[in-house]
């Protein structure tokens, strides 16, 4: 439903991205990799095509041939060392603390469960987030990380995980949920479609032609215009307030 500049549509559960969606980390991320760039001998501009929202495990099978010898432990140095090397480069995307803290909050009824997952291709420093910059949100039970999938994004394999996982929660069937997927990157916006979910778009990491270039039903430059004002058991009544055009 469109009214004047507000879109307002009913969904059961919501799928975060975490990186870039919900933490601004586009800076620290876009530094650690221009580091193992450097050292390496690779363009980091052609790397960051491809980078964002792809598995770290993907991008260095891809750019650092070299280094799949030694996988799991580049992997988990590269992720670790976004928030251990970089802190000052993240945040959190704006609204966002605000939008988690009232899907936790019911308009009717009483939530046994959270009603919303995330779904990151980072691994190792995934959870670490909510030990840190989201300690008082805490991490929510369905929570897909690069570990829990064999195929990244933009294959829908983590976007359907979460869903059924949340349909099993909640006692829905699965095959009828409605999904909204917040995304980043195009990648991700190509695995929400997948599964059948609205796409909103956050222009973190890349313009707004490129996200609805990538499918993404809307585009917000954050989660300031993101309401929530009906939240039950049965559905989550959201309202996105001046989206950007295409």
């Amino acid at each position: 439903m469109t009214l004047g500049n507000k879109i307002i549509f009913d969904v059961d559960f919501c799928l975060f991205d975490l990186d870039g969606t919900i933490i601004e980390t586009t800076e620290a991320v876009e530094k650690a990799w221009t580091a193992l760039c450097l050292k390496h001998g690779v363009d980091p501009v052609e790397l960051f095509k491809h980078s964002h929202g792809t598995r770290t495990e993907e991008v260095i099978q891809r750019f650092f041939p070299k280094l799949n010898g030694q996988l799991d432990a580049t992997v988990e140095q590269m992720e670790l060392s976004i928030g251990r090397d970089y802190p000052e480069s993240v945040s959190l995307i704006p609204g966002a603390s605000n939008l988690l803290n009232r899907l936790d909050k019911p308009t009717e009824g009483k939530f046994e469960d959270r009603n919303w997952a995330i779904v990151t291709s980072g691994a190792y420093i995934a959870r670490t987030w909510f030990e840190n910059i989201l300690k008082e949100i805490g991490p929510p039970k369905v929570f897909i990380t690069g570990f829990d999938v064999t195929k990244g994004k933009p294959d829908p394999q983590g976007y359907a995980m979460a869903s059924e996982r949340l349909s099993k929660i909640w006692n829905k069937d699965p095959k009828v949920v409605r999904n909204v997927v917040f995304e980043d990157a195009p990648v991700g916006i190509q695995a929400g479609k997948r599964i059948g979910a609205i796409t909103v778009g956050i222009t973190s990491s890349y313009s707004k032609e490129t996200l609805f270039a990538a499918g993404a039903d809307y585009v917000v430059p954050d989660l300031t215009g993101i309401n929530v004002i009906q939240n039950t058991p049965r559905s989550i009544k959201l309202e996105i307030s001046n989206p950007l055009s295409k």
